[in-house]
């Protein structure tokens, strides 16, 4: 009996200790002249959450992105990361957007977060590898925008003019 119970703390320890691997990253204020910011990170055997914080200076459409970098030579997998999950929260902690990748067509001006989670099973010290990545573009101007009507309905109108000539 005394051998079970050690053999279950010891199970319980080793699953706490590697389970839980956390780091965090500051990507600074992101403006429409960076466009785009693009990082690759290595995790430790087990469960993580990387959280990935930056600001946004103005509204912008912004895509998201990220994917594994797996490196496996016949079965052995030397980095490795299964169920990688990408989420985007604003500073209150209210999902935004998730997935792989994802567009949001407005993001205000504000500090937001990723959050990147999975299990790294790879059999070296950085048991995996992935990269993250967003691009920014601003959003149009209303003025931009109704101009660009303008000019459709004035090439609407010609065309339809030639046509009854």
């Amino acid at each position: 009996m005394k051998f079970i119970k050690t053999l279950l703390a010891s199970v319980a320890l080793i699953a706490s200790a590697s389970s839980a691997n956390a780091a965090s990253y500051d990507w600074g204020v992101l403006s429409v002249d960076d466009a785009d910011s693009y990082q690759v990170y290595t995790v430790a055997a087990g469960n993580f959450t990387d959280t990935i914080t930056f600001t946004i200076s103005e509204d912008v459409v912004a895509d998201f992105g990220a994917g594994v970098l797996n490196v496996v030579v016949g079965k052995k997998q030397f980095e490795f990361i299964d169920n990688l999950t990408v989420s985007l929260f604003d500073i209150e902690s209210n999902e935004i957007d998730s997935g792989l990748n994802f567009t949001v067509p407005l993001l205000s001006a504000g500090t937001y977060v990723l959050q990147i989670t999975g299990v790294a099973s790879g059999i070296n010290e950085d048991a995996g590898r992935y990269g993250v990545g967003v691009s920014i573009a601003a959003v149009p101007e209303p003025s931009s925008v109704a101009m660009l009507l303008v000019g459709f309905a004035a090439l609407g109108a010609v065309a339809r003019r030639r046509k009854s000539l």
